[in-house]
């Protein structure tokens, strides 16, 4: 399917929706929603992150324990082998107040608690019944298989439950040997590692279910491999060697997001440690291969997070838990206090004609020798953000599909370029996971243009710094519009309007008119829900948890599905 051009949808997994679901999507539902797609002009379905996650409230899939295990709150309970036939989707003998709550938003601690009190039950009796002997020699043999990445991952599970935590460092065994030795070791703690294996076994056989029922509907998966890895995970723990703790990785500060104090000023602190990549390349980048390799067992193509780490990544002399503490402090007052260590780009920065070509050597070197270790998927880079002009031209030799926001692709006049002048080898969309959708901006921007018409026609308003600010925004509002309206082929008096569907239906006609062989829409911006999925530099709250309000099979009769399918259709995508 390389080059063919197609429509996708991004559709988290924690999203999706099912009759007698467990309050959180799930892959039977998925499976629902692949049908959904064959049906309506949607070509891939691009997915976040889907390894296991940690234990807080609203986890994000982008700080996952582990590179390559999945997670196991997304497996279809009524697949599982083992849950015994009389037990309903809702057991009756569970308290009621731990059935997941909430209908629009995933409510984690129930739902763990809800998921693997069933999952533990079902354990139990595939380990002892007779009728699931030959299931448990397929699953010991595949234990055998995966041994490579599987033995320490079920280790640091088993001693994170022991020990209370992820945070590995707070452990009272530190050396991993003798971490190996202390689960081998007890009886009780080898039997958990082997029910988190059979858990990951579990993952590992209905993944393959979707994979196979995707390729018989002809709808691609898009993964979504991380940058980073969680600090507070297996591989950190076992393979310490591998990754350089003293810094935390992140992106500049660029005024995006300055709802939030800490990301408007310092920039996003992720806290994820960076990569020894010269150790990595001593081995032919065997770690990335691994995590490549056993992604792509799900996935035909896939997106890597803010590649532009391959090349350098800003990075902090502090983690995210001290933020506040360095909130108020100017630049060298923070400086002070790293023992005269900066937040800055790593290895280097791109100050001069050296440093960046050898950035671009090395961003080049890494990538190249991923792909040719791992051919075949179609691979999306996402290249947004602070881009060094070198980036975009290697990632195009590399065949690697970059983004293209539209209206943040000016020429240097300011002018929108058209859609129809992409590298083929891209990725349009309006918007992304850590963005509201297109909708909810497009109506803050002519908000203030109408502040500022108002403000502009009243007498009285005096001519201070705050109006001088009312208009100015209200200025780089109405070009952002005008922009927009432009790359829809609209008027500028056709531009200057609220939000409504003959907007929606030029711009997203625009889209996917596109010369960009991929063309997406987060499932917010077509279906018309005003919510965000994740505010950058934040944790908890709505984060990573709203829920579609319907199922694929209802999906079906709204119109937005039909509208679909006829502009898939119209722009030759299906």
């Amino acid at each position: 399917m390389q080059g063919k051009r197609m429509t996708g949808v991004l559709l988290p997994l924690f999203s999706l929706r099912r009759d007698a679901d467990a309050g959180i999507g799930d892959l039977k539902a998925l499976e629902e929603w692949i049908d959904w797609a064959s049906d309506h002009g949607v070509g891939f379905f691009q997915l976040l992150p889907v390894n296991e996650l940690g234990d807080e409230d609203s986890p994000s899939p982008y700080s996952a324990i582990s590179s390559i295990a999945l997670e196991p709150l997304y497996l279809s309970l009524e697949r599982v082998p083992g849950v015994p036939s009389s037990l309903p989707p809702y057991p009756a003998d569970l308290p009621p107040l731990q059935l997941p709550g909430g209908r629009d938003l995933v409510d984690y601690p129930r739902v763990r608690n809800y998921k693997y009190t069933i999952l533990r039950r079902a354990w139990e009796n595939f380990y002892r019944e007779e009728q699931y002997a030959s299931l448990r020699a397929e699953f010991f043999a595949w234990v055998e298989q995966e041994s490579a990445w599987l033995e320490d991952y079920a280790n640091f599970r088993v001693l994170s439950i022991a020990f209370g935590s992820t945070a590995w460092w707070e452990w009272p065994v530190q050396d991993t040997d003798m971490a190996r030795a202390f689960v081998a070791q007890d009886e009780q703690a080898s039997r958990q590692k082997l029910y988190r294996q059979w858990l990951q076994w579990l993952c590992a056989r209905e993944w393959a279910m979707v994979r196979r029922h995707a390729d018989e509907k002809g709808v691609l998966l898009m993964g979504d491999v991380p940058i980073g890895i969680s600090v507070a995970s297996a591989d950190v723990f076992f393979l310490r060697y591998l990754f350089d703790m003293e810094w935390s990785g992140g992106a500049p500060a660029e005024g995006n997001f300055a709802e939030e104090p800490f990301t408007a000023k310092w920039g996003q602190n992720w806290g994820i440690p960076l990569y020894r990549w010269d150790v990595m390349q001593n081995d032919g980048m065997a770690w990335w291969v691994q995590r490549i390799r056993k992604l792509t067992e799900i996935f035909r193509m896939y997106r890597i997070d803010h590649i532009l780490g391959f090349y350098r990544i800003y990075a902090f002399p502090w983690m995210p838990s001290r933020n506040a503490e360095f909130l108020p402090l100017s630049p060298d007052e923070a400086a002070a206090r790293c023992g005269g260590r900066r937040p800055g780009f790593r290895p280097r920065p791109d100050d001069t004609p050296e440093q960046r070509r050898a950035n671009l050597m090395q961003g080049d070197t890494l990538l190249r020798t991923i792909l040719r270790a791992t051919p075949g998927p179609i691979v999306v880079g996402e290249d947004l953000g602070c881009v060094p002009d070198y980036v975009r031209p290697d990632l195009s030799r590399l065949r690697i599909a970059g983004f293209k926001i539209p209206h943040w692709e000016c020429d240097p006049l300011g002018s929108i370029i058209k859609g129809d002048t992409y590298n083929p080898c891209s990725f349009a969309t309006f918007a992304t996971h850590d963005f509201p959708p297109l909708s909810c901006d497009w109506k803050e921007w002519f908000s203030r243009v109408e502040q500022g018409r108002s403000a502009a026609q009243d007498p009285a308003c005096p001519l201070d710094d705050a109006l001088r600010d009312t208009l100015r925004i209200a200025r780089d509002c109405g070009a952002t519009l005008c922009r927009l309206g432009d790359y829809a082929g609209l008027s500028k008096k056709e531009s200057l309007v609220d939000w409504n569907p003959t907007i929606k239906t030029a711009l997203y006609r625009g889209l996917l008119m596109s010369r960009a062989n991929y063309a997406a829409l987060m499932w917010t911006e077509l279906f018309d829900i005003p919510i965000r999925l994740n505010l950058p530099g934040t944790s908890g709250g709505t984060n990573w948890r709203p829920r579609i309000p319907f199922t694929a099979a209802q999906a079906t009769d709204l119109p937005q599905s039909a509208w679909l399918l006829s502009l898939s259709k119209e722009s030759g995508r299906c």
